[in-house]
């Protein structure tokens, strides 16, 4: 007796597979800007966390040397951050306020000057190393001494000025103090700020909620810096040193 072995093929129709398809490419569509949000909610996190350990460095700095945060005018001299001529003199620049964080502010971590949101950094080393080179007679290790950093830092402050002050901010910001969209590790949507309090916040050019030198409300971050102190930090392409800004006289009337 024959018996016949029936084979049962299963398999998809071209609708069906067209449909799958679809279906596949909505999904990519959804979850790859959810994910590069993700990514980038998560650089923000660490940047925010960075900018706080330097905060907190600044002020451990303060501690060991007379209430004063890192002064205008630091120069390295026989191995050691000095300072040089008058308190008036800027011969500070911001790897040299980052060195003189590793030397008496406990921040010895090149790493975290930088950041995975700034794209537009150039001269990035292979891997990060200490800021502090201490096996020669001491001085700024090269590969960080050539890095351009992403933060800019304020020098020349004292423990007696407002809490709402600026230590460090975002790199990105322009002369008149606003956020530089075109120059910015976060395009237009602002930089985060640390203050002498102690405190991080994230602010936009639209948002009115830092507090000027005279206690007024301003947007613009070099209003809330003392006229004595000094910026320093990339501008553009050059590591440079600028003033703050004065905030505006009051209204007469």
């Amino acid at each position: 007796m024959n018996r016949k072995k029936i084979h049962n093929s299963f398999g998809f129709t071209l609708v069906e597979l067209l449909t799958v398809i679809a279906i596949i490419g909505i999904l990519i569509s959804v979850l790859i800007p959810t994910i590069g949000k993700v990514r980038e909610t998560a650089r923000r996190t660490v940047d925010a966390s960075n900018i706080r350990q330097i905060g907190h460095a600044a002020l451990i700095y303060a501690s060991n040397n007379r209430e004063r945060l890192p002064p205008q005018n630091l120069t390295i001299t026989g191995g050691r951050i000095v300072q040089s001529g008058p308190t008036t003199t800027t011969t500070t620049d911001i790897h040299l306020y980052a060195a003189a964080l590793a030397v008496d502010g406990g921040l010895d971590d090149s790493s975290i000057w930088v950041s995975g949101s700034d794209e537009d950094l150039d001269n990035i080393p292979a891997s990060f190393g200490t800021i502090w080179d201490t096996s020669g007679t001491g001085t700024i290790n090269d590969a960080f001494n050539d890095t351009t950093v992403s933060f800019e830092a304020v020098s020349g402050l004292s423990m007696n000025v407002p809490p709402t002050t600026p230590i460090a901010f975002t790199r990105g910001l322009l002369t008149t103090g606003l956020w530089d969209a075109d120059n910015l590790m976060y395009g237009a949507d602002g930089g985060h700020v640390v203050f002498l309090g102690g405190n991080v916040a994230f602010f936009s050019d639209v948002q009115d909620e830092l507090v000027d030198t005279a206690g007024a409300q301003t947007s613009n971050v070099t209003q809330t810096i003392p006229l004595s102190a000094k910026i320093h930090g990339f501008f553009a392409t050059a590591d440079t040193t600028r003033d703050a800004t004065a905030p505006p006289a009051p209204d007469p009337s």
